[in-house]
């Protein structure tokens, strides 16, 4: 499956907030992710301008103002493939 590429204004994650227009590709965690199934937000680059980000991303798409940014939250239950004895840790904090 090919990513989405979308520009978004003002450009936002969990640890930064720009007034620029950011550039996300958005797909999917793989199978072998502990995020595995949900969605994937990957920046690009950023750009002080709409038409500087188009020139430089011609195929992302724009719908306007606002972030797409979701926190991600961890799975309550560790994937099927995890295997505690192979890395030493365990899921929960217990």
């Amino acid at each position: 499956m090919k990513d989405d590429i979308v520009i978004e204004y003002p450009t936002a994650g969990a640890t930064y907030g720009r007034d620029e227009y950011g550039v996300y590709s958005y797909g999917e965690y793989p199978g072998s992710s502990v995020l595995a199934g949900q969605t994937r937000r990957s920046f690009l680059g950023s750009y002080a301008t709409l038409e500087e980000t188009r020139s430089n991303h011609p195929g992302a798409s724009w719908h306007g103002n606002g972030s797409g940014f979701v926190e991600q939250p961890v799975p309550e239950t560790p994937p099927a493939w995890l295997d505690p004895t192979a890395i030493g840790e365990r899921w929960t904090d217990d």
